[in-house]
This record gives C-alpha cells, sequence and structure tokens, in this order.
C-alpha cells in the first residue's frame, strides 16, 4: 500500500496481526556519483562519512559536500556486498587538499536535504595496503601501516616505528593514530608508549 508517497507492506506476526512496514527502493545506480569526471579520484583525498542517511543517494551526498566545501569529483554510498542496499556510510573524493582538510577538520557535518537533517562523522578515508609514508617499508620488513595519522599537520600512514618515533617528538605526541576496522570504517586506537 502506499501512504504520503511511501510504500508499505502489511507483515504478520504471532502477536501482531498487519503490521505496516515501510518498504525504502534501492536503486543501485543511486550507489555511485561522478561530479567531475576530469578529475582523477585520489585515495588520499576522500573522506569517510558515517551516518548517512539510508535515503541519501550518493549524487546528493556529492552535492551537500560541494555546498559546503567545494571540489568535490566523486561520491559513493556504501551498500552492503550481499543485499545491495545502502550500510549507512559513503565515501566523498575532493580535487584539492583545501576542501579534503576542510571537510575533516569539521569532524561532523549536518546533512540537510529535503525531510532529511541528520548530523554525521566525517574522517579521513583509511586505506588497505599502504606502506610507511616515512621509511617506504624500510623499517617494518615491507609490511602494510597499520596507523593513519589524520592530524591535518600529518596525513600519513605509518608503521609502529615510524609511528613512534615521529609522534614522540613535540606537537605531535597527543595526534591519535587510525586503523582500518571491519566494513571501511575508521576507528582511533590509543596508542601507549614505552
Amino acid at each position: 500500500m502506499e501512504e504520503d508517497g511511501k510504500l508499505y507492506l502489511c507483515v504478520s506476526s504471532p502477536t501482531i496481526k498487519d503490521k505496516p512496514v515501510q518498504i525504502r527502493p534501492w536503486n543501485l545506480s543511486d550507489s555511485d556519483f561522478v561530479m567531475d569526471g576530469s578529475q582523477p579520484l585520489d585515495p588520499r583525498k576522500t573522506i569517510f562519512v558515517g551516518g548517512v542517511p539510508r535515503p541519501l543517494r550518493a549524487i546528493e551526498l556529492a552535492m551537500i559536500m560541494d555546498r559546503l566545501y567545494g571540489g568535490v569529483c566523486y561520491a559513493g554510498i556504501d551498500t552492503d556486498p550481499e543485499l545491495k542496499y545502502p550500510k549507512g556510510a559513503g565515501r566523498v573524493a575532493f580535487s584539492n587538499q583545501q576542501s579534503y582538510i576542510a571537510a575533516i577538520s569539521a569532524r561532523f557535518v549536518q546533512l540537510q536535504h529535503g525531510d532529511i537533517d541528520k548530523r554525521v562523522e566525517v574522517k579521513p578515508y583509511v586505506l588497505d595496503d599502504q606502506l610507511c609514508d616515512e621509511c617506504q617499508g624500510a623499517r617494518c620488513g615491507g609490511k602494510f601501516a597499520p596507523f593513519f595519522c589524520a592530524n591535518v599537520t600529518c596525513l600519513q600512514y605509518y608503521c609502529e616505528f615510524c609511528w613512534a618515533n615521529i609522534h614522540s617528538r613535540a606537537g605531535r605526541e597527543f595526534h591519535k593514530p587510525l586503523v582500518k576496522e571491519g566494513a571501511d570504517r575508521p576507528r582511533q586506537i590509543h596508542f601507549r608508549w614505552n
């Protein structure tokens, strides 16, 4: 059934009969939007947006972020690999460093579009399989860097040795490393000095 432009399906259970449950169809083509195809996508100028309302399409996320920070060249809505339905997170790539830094410096953004008005979290998009930017893997046996420093004075990947070395310096000792969690979500870890 349809009511106020929204679709509902009546579902029954042993305790409830014909309860209306809202159905939100998702068009797979709404998952990605290229705003400026002439710009190369730079994963190091890409942000993770957490808490994205599920009805929000990639084009809408791109327009909102471009209005706020400018320089958006791509936006994507993360979808469940099996269900192909939005997971509530997205990515936005910028064409310039200034827009990227402005976005990650904000940390939180109010997404307003139609009847959507939600505060979402913004973080650098943490990549897999990155060598340490400091030693290129020389001090860690070529292993991939487990830490990313999201402080705008760094914005680099570090192995454990280089993190400890660089972040023991004055002014950097309070930087907090991000590591990639499951479901593409970066999380902060607390580093202990020895």
